[in-house]
């Protein structure tokens, strides 16, 4: 073995026994719980801070990679860069366009033939992820105010996606809010080519055409036609992340400085925070640091631009929505960002030695070590004086890193299969562009001559797209697509619903015909937009007012609004098996000496206002 691959066996050793020490001594990392709001969950059953796995994350990612950056520069200390090279702006390389025309347009087409060839969503609704959007989006309707008397779990987003195509279509039909995903979902994959595109700029293979076809076939592979609930890696929440990451890719490819780059990487965290209040948070912590980053820099003018623009956004949100909107709406944000680790958390499994005993052990193992190699990635190219991708390229991943960092923590909070997997987007979108990266510059070395023409660009790109995109095809569908547009926005709502709900539903607009408002106490959340009343309160989705204070504000509307039946019970769906009467035990408490049972309509109980 020569002395080259002992160091780096010894680096690899060092790193692989960090993995380990951190995967044992996670269980005993152990905070107190914080749970300021006493909100009640499936976590605060179990008694389990959500702050313990957040640390032991943090451990688990960072002593790794500082085991390696310090035993690389111990070892190989003559091929690292200093301290202050790593935080200097380097001199950015302007890249030229290559070749993509052709490819983008057969991407492009086999995307548009993928998308009319899809069976549109006409299956059985979900009656909690669906209500989610269509019964918030419906009581907004009634009352014609946003936040001042609705309460949501994402932000905007919940209200603005139905509302814009029930507008555009002139039905508010489940049907109709459904294709609007569709079509957004289609927006994302014209976005990943985008992004594609501007990736490989960082990149020094001499074949960036083939780089883009590969790398855009795998970034096309992120998002599904999944609805109404996604879980692809990149969903219709990640829009603001690719667009960000679009703009933000123009710093670090050109040392022209851009007024339109700017004024988007300043306006699109403040959109983002009301539209997804956790992407905006996490765009407005990668906006400080790459502030902090250019500010270092003495680049004054990028930095005021940018922080002008935003500012600008801010005032503008005042100005469409008014104070009284944007401050109900800062107190929702606030609370869901507080609380929400508490009401719908699990712990986290426990790294290679929760695989077998826990369903979800393995795929979270999986997600720790995609991120970790990321961040592999990305240290060894940003320490390393070897010119695989260009200086600018390297800072750009540094910051995606971080981002994808800080954006796990949406898998921290919620450890289920589901989140886990959205949460590995950013890492395997890194990882993928390393190991393309890498692969090419590996066979163009040892095969200098490869030189593609113009024309087997294109037949490459056909071949290739036909291979990834032949199995989702069909003309005959694509043929038979408008009509079938036009049947799933015609199809009424009992279409979705089953019988039960459906006689569940007539009988209780008959019975309850005197109340002017509708107050659900359960997790059936499309039970609003079905009966197509307001909610007595703000909260639409009760279980979302458990913290303390929120139930305060539960039983003042109950009192001020006095509805003479609540739906109390239904056996559809409870999140995370919990009974509503242990999340809002306050609310409980006031309900059950103020109503009385009434009915029981299939799987429904009713209660009664008494005397």
């Amino acid at each position: 073995m020569n002395k080259k691959n002992r160091k780096n066996l010894i680096i690899f050793s060092f790193v692989v026994l960090s993995v380990t020490l951190c995967s044992i001594i996670w269980k005993y990392i152990n905070l107190n719980i914080s749970n300021v709001t006493q909100a009640q969950g499936a976590i605060t059953l179990q008694g389990h801070s959500t702050d313990s796995d957040t640390l032991r994350y943090v451990v688990f990612i960072l002593l790794p990679l500082f085991i390696f950056a310090a035993s690389y520069y111990l070892l190989k200390n003559t091929k690292t860069k200093s301290f202050i090279e790593l935080i200097t702006l380097p001199k950015m390389q302007n890249t030229n366009n290559y070749n993509i025309f052709f490819p983008t347009l057969i991407l492009f087409i086999f995307t548009i033939l993928q998308f009319f060839s899809l069976t549109l969503p006409i299956g059985p609704i979900d009656t909690f992820h669906d209500g989610e959007l269509f019964s918030v989006t419906k009581n907004v309707i009634l009352n014609g105010t946003f936040f001042i008397n609705t309460y949501t779990i994402h932000g905007f987003s919940d209200i603005f996606y139905p509302l814009i195509f029930w507008k555009l279509t002139g039905l508010e039909t489940i049907g109709s809010g459904r294709l609007f995903f569709f079509f957004l979902n289609l927006l994302i994959k014209f976005f990943c080519l985008i992004l594609s595109y501007q990736l490989i700029k960082f990149s020094n293979v001499k074949n960036k055409t083939i780089f883009f076809i590969l790398f855009s076939i795998i970034l096309l592979s992120f998002s599904d036609y999944q609805v109404p609930i996604n879980f692809s890696l990149f969903s219709y929440r990640d829009i603001y992340i690719i667009l960000y990451l679009i703009f933000l890719t123009k710093l670090f490819t050109t040392n022209k400085e851009s007024l339109i780059t700017n004024f988007f990487l300043g306006s699109i965290p403040p959109i983002a925070l009301i539209m997804h209040i956790d992407t905006g948070v996490f765009l407005f912590v990668l906006l400080t640091s790459v502030l902090v980053y250019f500010i270092i820099n003495k680049k004054f003018k990028i930095s005021s631009q940018i922080i002008s623009f935003t500012l600008l956004s801010l005032v503008l949100l005042i100005l469409i929505f008014g104070s009284e909107e944007l401050n109900n709406f800062i107190k929702n944000a606030l609370t869901i960002i507080v609380s929400m680790d508490y009401l719908h958390g699990t712990e986290y499994p426990q790294p290679f030695f929760s695989i077998g005993d826990d369903k979800n052990g393995m795929r979270a193992t999986r997600g720790l070590l995609l991120q970790l190699s990321a961040g592999l990635f990305v240290t060894y190219n940003l320490i390393t004086k070897k010119n695989t991708m260009s200086s600018g390229g390297k800072v750009f991943f540094m910051f995606l890193f971080f981002l994808s960092f800080i954006m796990y923590k949406n898998a921290l909070g919620r450890s289920d299969s589901y989140h886990i997997r959205m949460s590995n987007d950013l890492p395997i979108l890194i990882n993928s562009f390393f190991i393309l990266n890498l692969m090419i510059l590996k066979i163009e070395k040892y095969f200098n001559s490869i030189n593609l023409s113009k024309i087997n660009i294109v037949i490459c790109s056909f071949v290739l797209c036909t291979l990834v995109f032949f199995k989702d095809i069909n003309f005959l569908k694509i043929k038979d697509y408008p009509g079938e547009v036009q049947r799933l926005l015609s199809l009424p709502n009992s279409h979705f619903i089953d019988e039960n709900k459906d006689q569940f539903i007539k009988k209780y607009i008959k019975i309850s015909a005197e109340d002017k408002c509708f107050q659900n106490f359960t997790d059936d959340l499309i039970l609003l937009y079905l009966i197509n009343k307001p909610s007595c309160t703000k909260f639409v989705a009760s279980w979302l007012a458990s913290p303390e204070h929120l139930q305060d504000e539960y039983i003042a509307s109950l009192k001020n609004s006095k509805p003479k039946y609540i739906v109390y019970n239904s056996e559809y769906f409870k999140v995370d098996g919990i009974e509503m009467s242990k999340r809002l035990q306050k609310v409980d408490k006031f309900i059950q000496n103020n109503y009385k049972f009434f009915q029981k309509i299939n799987t429904y109980d009713i209660l009664k206002l008494k005397n």
